[in-house]
């Protein structure tokens, strides 16, 4: 398959939508769904459309039916598909019978196809456990995307590797304490099995890192932020920076690379045209 000359892939990541107040008052969770739609609405209107749109989890707060339904009816309005990977917030089950659509494994809700028209591979990665907030790979996963970006590199087609938990510490402890079963080994996969790029969720802002030669890096949210306070007293708070979400250009060269920009939306001003010498 020959490429384009660049593909876009779009990375929406923690939406949390959620049907119910969960002692916030429901007035913060219908923001999080006005946000989401004003996301959905500023990625249809992209001058370069994604070919596909990857959710890195925490798509729901609660993992309910309802809100499942709310989040499909908002995505289903996207002008590209939308390919969901769960977060320590989401129900694997009822993900799965949302999006029934996606290629999901049997014992875990990983899933891993060629975004159409390109021989761009997504490796999807779940990276969670029932009742845990931190992350969680076993054997098995790491078996498996070990096997998945091996099959992609034979071939010499990019390949995204996404989560949800990032494979690295960020330095914000008191979200680091959360931790990571299966840690080093996922690092040790990565660095042995090297993808073009790994893009996860969870931090709720821009972080980027390198895990051996893959640049890896977490996606700006939708909905409120982490607080960026790098101290070792930092204590858990949240605020509301700018939100958005990614854009992962691909260029069609001989060494696949991934460029990603950051799309702020909600903006006090739009783009205005300007004359000026390079």
């Amino acid at each position: 398959m020959v490429r384009a000359e660049q593909v876009v892939i779009a990375q929406l990541t923690d939406t949390h939508i959620s049907v119910g107040d969960h002692g916030l008052g429901q007035a913060y969770w219908d923001e999080n769904t006005r946000r989401l739609r004003s996301a959905v609405r500023s990625l249809n209107a992209e001058t370069e459309p994604p070919a596909v749109v990857i959710g890195t989890g925490d798509l729901v707060e609660c993992g309910s039916t309802a809100a499942y339904e709310i989040l499909t009816e908002i995505t289903s309005q996207l002008n590209m598909p939308f390919w969901p990977l769960p977060g320590n917030h989401d129900s694997r089950v009822n993900i799965r019978k949302s999006f029934p659509e996606m290629p999901w494994e049997e014992n875990h809700a990983s899933w891993s196809q060629e975004v159409p028209d390109t021989d761009i591979q997504v490796i999807a990665l779940d990276t969670t456990q029932a009742g845990r907030q931190g992350g969680f790979v076993d054997a098995e996963r790491l078996e498996w995307v070990a096997d998945q970006i091996d099959q992609a590199t034979w071939a010499r087609k990019p390949c995204v590797v996404a989560t949800h938990h990032p494979p690295f510490l960020t330095g914000i402890d008191w979200m680091d304490a959360m931790g990571f079963e299966g840690f080093d080994e996922l690092r040790a996969v990565f660095i042995e099995h090297p993808p073009t790029q790994i893009i996860s969720g969870h931090f709720h802002r821009n972080i980027t890192a390198q895990v051996g030669t893959t640049v890896a890096s977490v996606g700006i949210a939708t909905t409120m932020h982490i607080n960026l306070d790098l101290s070792n007293a930092a204590v858990p708070s949240i605020i509301n920076d700018p939100i958005g979400y990614q854009l992962l250009s691909i260029p069609n060269d001989e060494e696949p690379q991934v460029i990603t920009h950051t799309r702020f939306i909600d903006r006090a001003s739009v783009a205005r045209p300007i004359q000026v010498q390079i």
